[in-house]
């Protein structure tokens, strides 16, 4: 396995780089030689699909076999759509309190569920799929998580209590995430 030497971070809605554990993560990751890309999603109060994928394609337009993925929430359905896109593989990628279904009670969302994903394409580009949930997330149910998880055949690590994975939930690091990737990384 070849050393990742490029991760991007694409955060979710209502979010930007500097919120959560999205700048930690970043410091941890250069510290170790890989090369960051942690765009800022164009308009995250009022996200539109179409300008989210254009967004990351402008920002990733080359990945490669050492280029890996983390995503949060609603990053994790657009990276999915790019990568989709996509016919070179790819490291990996993690999907954080991922979906790919609306979301209940966020019905502003459902505009980025209406594509359909190509999850065999997705799968074929990436050996390694990870997918973290959090048991009390309050605002991704577990079922939405675990359907995306069963769609990419995705390794899927639960944490009893992380909500939603925000500063608001203590997230403001994640030392979880490091660990899951020591084994790629």
């Amino acid at each position: 396995m070849n050393k990742p030497d490029q991760l991007v971070i694409v955060h979710g809605f209502l979010s930007t780089p500097r919120h959560h554990w999205f700048h930690w993560l970043r410091s941890q990751i250069e510290q170790q030689g890989i090369r960051v890309i942690l765009p800022r999603m164009p308009s995250p109060r009022a996200p539109n699909p179409e300008q989210w994928l254009a967004h990351l394609k402008a920002c990733v337009p080359l990945p490669s076999r050492n280029t890996w993925f983390i995503a949060h929430s609603l990053g994790c359905i657009t990276l999915m759509q790019y990568l989709a896109s996509l016919d070179i593989r790819i490291g990996g990628f993690v999907l954080v309190a991922g979906f790919a279904d609306p979301v209940p009670g966020l019905p502003e969302l459902n505009q980025f569920t209406q594509t359909c994903i190509d999850f065999r394409q997705v799968k074929d580009l990436a050996r390694h799929r990870l997918i973290l949930q959090s048991l009390n997330d309050d605002v991704v149910p577990n079922y939405l998580t675990e359907t995306l998880s069963r769609a990419l055949s995705a390794e899927l690590y639960s944490f009893p209590a992380a909500g939603h994975f925000r500063a608001l939930d203590g997230f403001n690091q994640f030392p979880a995430l490091m660990a899951v990737l020591k084994d790629y990384f």
